[in-house]
């Protein structure tokens, strides 16, 4: 007899046709929508749903701040009551037209406000005072529980974050990168902040809040400021930007994607909505902006909606899964760095690189470094040491570099990157060069070298102290290595006297020998993880592909080197820099493999 209780199962939709691979916000578009009523419609707050919007405060192109409020049915704006303190550069929260906040802000006499109103549908009432008056923040969530976050309170980017509960503001935990001019999406529990600009310059950092404290995530593709953007921590868009940019992004909760652009490039808008229906007021173009743009996303009604998902199509009869396909990789040339250099380190993305020191004859090393944004590299801070040789941890935002050779010799020191500067950081125990690194900046690995000769030694970093760990099998320098703290790949080198294909794991405690490179080489570069990485250059344009067990020999780089810098995971990534010195020390190579999600038959 059948127990039917024991019996699990799921739905299987019926479709009479594959659903697209487009749909969802990567495939979406925008759209006109109505007007503006106001004359002051740059640097505005907002707050609502795409059919349900308040915009209210801004200031005009003769920085005259306003009281006005309006409100978006979906169709058109409908002026209603004013604030009771006209302002611009202000932040709003809230889900609908009928329930808002608006803080922080500054007039046209530059006086910078920390008021805070609440709206009722109806009217504007002052309630309880944020803690730091600020401008150029950004926020989000309801009227009775938001976040507020960055700002400028009148001398530099601020850090400062804090919370509303309905009645009152609480300092919280900061963000890990102060900056003004930025974007936040969320709620007083769960929210992301993306880009502005730091003490220097825009920055691509994208951070998000667990409710508690704010962590480092993937950056964005686009360093901007003044840009605006709609949804949750999890799935939002960020549009628009200085200097009146088109640009929209899409983040899934794990990385950010360009999808598709605004009609009309702007600046200072206001931003509402969620990430497949979201809402662009007004902005600073030329002239300013009274056009409103509606984001929707594409392919609604029957869509992939992720890879796994199972229908069966009544049309062809057949049961199908969605998949993510890969294509064959390839490299390109990308953009020249601006200081021919060799021996130098990195840490990043294809999309977003940071680039290190480095060797540039007749000098023993460099303080030279530079961003990389997938097309071009821009020179900022210097190092505080020269040096080459030294090994690397971290993203474009947050680095770590540690060891190498200076003009006196082989050094102990490590230094930090915050997004806009180098601060020395506490020595490793050993000094040494030609080593190499992974991981992050508060939980990094440095293995190899050679300091009186080849070492085995490797250091691990906690974001305050280095710790000696297990060594190598076999002591070695000028290797590549790639992964984190606890999960490294270490190849290639030189043992002295030879060149090695010899190829090792880290478990977070001990190394072990795995299966040799196809090709030995000294000078190599790796990037990815351990079980999925890209090793190149070391004297040969030869390339392989690790998969945790074995390399493979896949498409070669262009041009061939040694000691050079990378960055990125293997289905996008970058090398640059190289020895000889100078003919190929600027020339940067992308490799990106194709990815898309489409219907696979599973049987007939």
């Amino acid at each position: 007899m059948t127990d039917f209780k024991a019996i699990k199962g799921f739905n299987v939709k019926s479709l009479t046709a594959d659903p697209l691979p487009g749909g969802g916000v990567a495939n979406g578009a925008w759209a006109s929508g109505g007007n503006l009523n106001g004359t002051n419609n740059q640097k505005r707050a907002g707050a609502g749903a795409q059919t349900s919007a308040i915009v209210m405060g801004g200031v005009g192109t003769g920085d005259d701040s306003n009281v006005d409020t309006e409100l978006y049915n979906g169709t058109a704006w409908t002026e209603v009551n004013n604030l009771n303190s006209g302002r611009g550069l202000a932040v709003g929260a809230g889900t609908v037209n009928t329930a808002a906040l608006l803080t922080s802000g500054r007039t046209a006499s530059q006086a910078v406000y920390n008021e805070t109103e609440i709206w009722n549908g109806t009217s504007w009432t002052e309630v309880n005072n944020l803690n730091t008056a600020r401008y150029y923040s950004s926020g989000d969530g309801t009227s009775t529980a938001a976040i507020l976050a960055g700002g400028e309170p009148g001398s530099g980017a601020t850090a400062d974050t804090e919370t509303w509960n309905g009645t009152s503001w609480t300092e919280v935990n900061n963000l890990n990168t102060a900056r003004a001019e930025l974007t936040s999406m969320g709620t007083s529990a769960a929210a992301i902040a993306a880009t502005g600009t730091t003490a220097t310059a825009a920055t691509v950092n994208a951070e998000t809040w667990n409710g508690t404290s704010w962590t480092e995530v993937n950056n964005v593709n686009t360093a901007r400021t003044l840009l605006a953007g709609s949804g949750t921590s999890t799935s939002a868009i960020i549009f628009g930007g200085n200097p009146a940019l088109a640009i929209t992004e899409a983040w899934d909760g794990t990385s950010w994607t360009e999808v598709a652009d605004l009609a009309v490039g702007r600046n200072n808008t206001t931003g509402s909505g969620t990430a497949t229906l979201g809402l662009a007021a007004g902005g600073g173009t030329n002239p300013t902006a009274v056009a409103t743009e509606e984001f929707t996303a594409g392919g609604i009604g029957d869509t992939i909606k992720n890879e796994g998902q199972i229908y069966y199509n009544s049309t062809a009869g057949t049961m199908n899964i969605t998949a993510v396909v890969y294509g064959t990789g390839a490299w390109a040339a990308g953009g020249n760095m601006n200081t021919s250099r060799s021996i130098l380190r990195a840490a990043g993305t294809q999309s977003a690189t940071l680039a290190f020191g480095g060797n540039i004859p007749p000098e023993t090393g460099s303080v030279n470094t530079e961003t990389y944004n997938g097309s071009t590299w821009t020179e900022v801070n210097d190092m505080n040491t020269s040096r080459n040789g030294s090994f690397q941890a971290g993203t474009q935002a947050l680095a770590l570099a540690s060891t190498g050779t200076t003009p006196g010799g082989r050094t102990a020191n490590s230094e930090e990157w915050d997004g806009t500067n180098w601060a020395e950081g506490n020595n490793v125990n050993t000094a040494r060069y030609e080593t190499t690194g992974c991981g992050i900046q508060t939980a990094a690995l440095g293995f190899a070298g050679i300091s009186t000769g080849n070492v085995a030694l490797t250091e691990n970093y906690d974001g305050t102290s280095w710790t000696e760990v297990g060594d190598l099998n076999t002591a070695r320098r000028s290797l590549a290595g790639t992964g984190t703290s606890t999960l490294a790949l270490a190849c290639g080198g030189n043992e002295a006297p030879g060149t090695s294909a010899k190829s090792e794991e880290y478990n977070g405690t001990s190394w072990a020998e795995g299966n040799d490179l196809n090709t030995a080489r000294i000078g190599g570069t790796s990037f990815g993880i351990q079980t999925d990485a890209v090793v190149a250059f070391g004297g040969t344009v030869n390339v392989e592909f690790y998969n945790g067990t074995s390399y493979t020999e896949g498409a070669n780089i262009a041009t061939s080197g040694t000691q050079g810098g990378s960055a990125g995971n293997s289905l996008a990534g970058l090398v640059f820099g190289r020895q000889p010195f100078p003919s190929a020390c600027q020339a940067t190579e992308e490799w990106t493999v194709p990815e898309s999600v489409t219907n696979l038959v599973m049987s007939d």
